[in-house]
């Protein structure tokens, strides 16, 4: 029996079994110690360590009256012990095999050193969603009676815990456990204990620890929700009774979730309470964790889309803001990095239109910490509602202490959300992008702000013709966002326009030759930017952008104001469409 010397009897408002979990720390029932502070704990194969006293420090939901969940409780010895503890079996082991027996290792009335009894599990179907049923191995052995409750349950077999008994049957020999998984929900202490496949036990008590520094506050079932329906239409469903804590959601998503190939719901948890964290270090913490376990995805099993072979290398980012449904100034806005053709989400939160800026503005450090520093020059891509492709994203500052234009310090462009959305247009998109990809050059078709044209006659032109377009007028009136819509609608990669471009309201006296500033804007466009490949453009737009910010003119360099809509699908991942509205 040395092997399972870490056996105890505990004994305090009643007497039951126990067993040693780390140096210090005993596994009980909660009604074996009810209404006691203290227990007096003995180890049955250690006499010469005399009685220990014991404090308890946890206890689940058990209650006298009637409850009788989370019937577990921890006891802390009153100094360390010299016996190696138990050691757990991974989570969710079966045992129902007729062959596995288990043992367990009571202290019935008249047996003060302890009696050992033989069982097995009568299936791996949980009671209620929450206990094992045990029954005795044969008919003629020890059956679990007052003293067993608290007694780890162990493989014969293997020596390993994978449960405690908590209640015996009026008849029969038999009775009930607890899982070791349902011992950790309880207590997140022994996290570390209880191996997690494909989790290092490093991983899970780093997860353990930061949850529990992060403020209660949050309803757990709609943090639940809040990452897995954006996964999948049916999330598996809580455990019965509900989620206890935060804590109590990572340990089901570590353990009881088969996430979808290239998914990793863990980290998304992670990233969740990040952006509620208000401990900085905590969330920066938070996010350093979430990005460890997506970048150690096994790269197969992601489906990722192939990158563009040959020419410009890209290592983007994604900021998507789309409408959230809550009410008319709410908006979901999410970053994501791109690393083997996956979309993996870095932070997310439903604000006020106002507010968005400087969210992005302070989540884009940690994109960059996750970033595929092994692919190309960074791209940040705004994904926008239809409505927002006229915001200055490019001009928002880059950082809190960095006042310089965003789209100065790094290639900035936009993409319309409802383009993404329909996978239509997307394929349109990569055919585009696949002949300028083997054709010599580009075209340039310009939309002239003085032309009006009909929308639809507009799209029907443009159609197949794999060009690029320079708006002269900014969509701020109905004309020219039905022309804007209507290269969108073409499937054209690569859209321009300035924001300070012309109004597209011309009289006599501004009808002379390149008097119009959309005419102007569209002349210097052609000559700076018409021979250059449109893969490569959002590095040149960059420079155009530096260059329109340093003049000194009195007069606006024709490039301020500057829009660029590009959009290669080859490097961003259809978005995920969202089984409902997504409101936090």
């Amino acid at each position: 029996m040395s092997s399972q010397s870490w056996q105890v009897r505990v004994a305090a408002s009643g007497v039951g079994s126990g067993f040693l979990v780390t140096d210090r720390h005993v596994m009980t029932c909660a009604h074996v110690v009810h209404g006691a502070d203290r227990a007096e704990v003995t180890f049955a194969q250690h006499p010469d360590l005399g009685p220990l006293r014991a404090t308890v420090i946890a206890a689940g939901e058990w209650c006298a009256a009637g409850e009788d969940r989370g019937d577990v409780a921890v006891l802390e010895l009153e100094r360390s012990v010299d016996v190696v503890p138990a050691r757990f079996a991974a989570v969710n082991t079966l045992c129902a095999d007729r062959a596995t027996r288990l043992t367990a290792y009571g202290f019935p009335r008249g047996y003060d050193e302890g009696i050992l009894g033989e069982f097995r599990s009568t299936s791996d179907q949980l009671i209620a969603g929450e206990w094992l049923q045990l029954e005795a191995w044969t008919g003629h052995g020890p059956p679990l009676e007052e003293g067993f409750s608290g007694a780890a349950v162990v493989r014969e077999d293997t020596g390993e815990v994978v449960g405690m008994v908590t209640a015996r049957y009026s008849s029969g020999g038999g009775g009930r456990m607890l899982p070791s998984q349902a011992l950790v929900r309880r207590w997140p202490g022994a996290a570390d204990l209880v191996p997690v496949p494909d989790h290092s036990r490093e991983t899970v008590a780093t997860l353990r620890d930061l949850v529990l520094r992060c403020a209660d506050d949050c309803a757990p079932e709609v943090a639940y929700r809040s990452v897995m329906e954006p996964l999948t239409p049916l999330p598996p469903l809580p455990p019965a009774g509900g989620f206890l804590s935060l804590w109590d959601v990572a340990w089901f998503l570590l353990t009881e979730v088969t996430p979808a190939p290239g998914t990793t719901p863990w980290a998304d948890f992670a990233v969740h309470l990040a952006d509620r964290a208000e401990d900085p270090a905590v969330r920066r913490a938070l996010y350093a964790w979430a990005g460890d376990r997506r970048s150690g995805t096994n790269p197969q099993e992601r489906q990722a889309r192939p990158a563009p072979a040959g020419g410009m290398r890209w290592s983007p980012i994604l900021v998507e803001i789309e409408r959230s449904g809550v009410d008319h100034d709410q908006y979901l806005v999410s970053l994501y990095v791109i690393r083997d053709g996956r979309a993996q989400l870095v932070a997310s939160s439903t604000l006020a239109r106002r507010y968005a800026q400087e969210y992005v503005r302070e989540r884009l450090d940690h994109a960059f910490r996750q970033i595929d520093r092994e692919g190309g020059e960074e791209l940040i891509a705004f994904a926008l509602p239809r409505d927002w492709l006229g915001e200055p994203v490019d001009e928002w500052h880059t950082s809190a202490d960095d006042a310089t234009p965003l789209g100065c310090s790094s290639p900035v462009v936009v993409m319309d959300l409802s383009r993404r959305r329909q996978s239509r247009l997307q394929f349109k998109l990569e055919k585009a992008w696949q002949a300028l990809d083997r054709g010599p050059g580009t075209a340039w078709h310009r939309v002239a702000c003085d032309n009006p044209q009909d929308p639809a006659k507009l799209t029907v032109r443009l159609q197949g013709l794999e060009t690029a377009l320079g708006y002269g007028s900014p969509p701020f009136t109905e004309q020219a966002r039905g022309l804007l819509q209507a290269g969108l609608n073409a499937a054209a990669p690569v859209i321009v326009w300035s924001r300070a471009g012309c109004s597209g309201r011309h009289d006599e006296a501004t009808t002379t030759e390149h008097s119009c500033t959309g005419d102007r804007f569209l002349d210097a466009l052609e000559q700076r930017v018409a021979s250059l490949p449109l893969a490569e453009l959002p590095r040149h737009v960059r420079a155009l952008r530096s260059e329109a910010f340093l003049a000194e003119e009195p007069q606006p360099h024709w490039a301020a104001g500057l829009t660029l809509v590009w959009e290669d699908p080859r490097w961003f991942p259809e978005a995920s469409i969202y089984p409902q509205s997504p409101v936090r």
